[in-house]
C-alpha cells in the first residue's frame, strides 16, 4: 500500500528520520556486521536510514519502496562514493535471488502491507542462512486486531502471536525483542537470525 500525503510528510521530517536512524543503530548493535555485507531496507521511504547505514558501516546497501516518488527522492540524495541503490519494488515480490542479503531491515512497513506474511516470506527467501532480520513495527492486541480485521484488505493487521508463529515455523532465532504497550497499539522491535 502506498502512503498518503500526511504519512509521507511525517516520514520525510528530519526528526522522524533521526529517530529511525537511532533505533536502527541501537538494534544493529545486536548484529554481527562484516565489511561488504549485503544490506536491504524494505520500505526505505526517502532513504535516510539506508544512506546512514552505507556511510557508517560501508555495506552494500539496497533500499526498496513501493512508492516511486519516495524512491526518486532517495535516488536524488545518493552520495556517489557509497555502494547504495534504491529500487521500486513490492515487498511481497522482491526482485532478488534466494539467499542474497546478510541483513534485512523492516521498520514501520508491515502494518502497511495487507499480505504482511507474504512480505515476511519474501524476506526469509532472500535472506542468507545466519542472516539477520532487524524489525520494528506496530502490533495489534487481540481486540484491536479483531476490529482492524474489517480493514485487512488495506492494512497489515499484525499481532504478536502471528509474528511469533511465523518466526517459530521458519526457524528464526530471537536475538533480541522488546514490546511497549498502550491501550490500542503495541510497538515491537526485534532482531532475528535465520538458522
Amino acid at each position: 500500500m502506498k502512503l498518503g500525503k500526511i504519512e509521507k510528510w511525517f516520514m520525510k521530517r528530519s526528526s522522524h528520520v533521526e529517530r529511525t536512524i537511532n533505533r536502527a543503530d541501537r538494534l544493529l548493535g545486536f548484529v554481527e556486521i562484516k565489511p561488504n555485507h549485503k544490506f536491504l531496507e524494505v520500505g526505505c521511504g526517502s532513504g535516510g536510514v539506508s544512506r546512514h547505514i552505507a556511510e557508517k558501516h560501508l555495506l552494500n546497501v539496497t533500499g526498496t519502496d513501493l512508492d516511486p516518488e519516495l524512491v526518486q527522492l532517495a535516488r536524488e540524495n545518493i552520495n556517489n562514493s557509497l555502494d547504495i541503490q534504491f529500487l521500486e519494488a513490492d515487498s511481497t515480490n522482491l526482485p532478488f535471488e534466494d539467499d542474497h542479503f546478510d541483513i534485512v531491515l523492516s521498520f514501520g512497513v508491515m502494518h502497511h502491507i495487507p499480505n504482511w506474511l507474504g512480505a515476511l516470506d519474501e524476506i526469509k527467501r532472500i535472506l542468507k542462512a545466519k542472516g539477520y532480520l532487524v524489525y520494528f513495527d506496530i502490533l495489534y492486541p487481540k481486540f484491536t486486531a479483531w476490529v482492524g480485521g474489517f480493514f485487512k484488505h488495506k492494512y497489515g493487521i499484525t499481532t504478536l502471536q502471528g509474528l511469533n508463529s511465523f518466526i517459530e515455523k521458519n526457524n528464526f532465532s530471537v536475538i533480541y525483542s522488546s514490546l511497549s504497550k498502550s491501550l490500542f497499539l503495541r510497538h515491537y522491535e526485534a532482531v532475528y537470525r535465520k538458522d
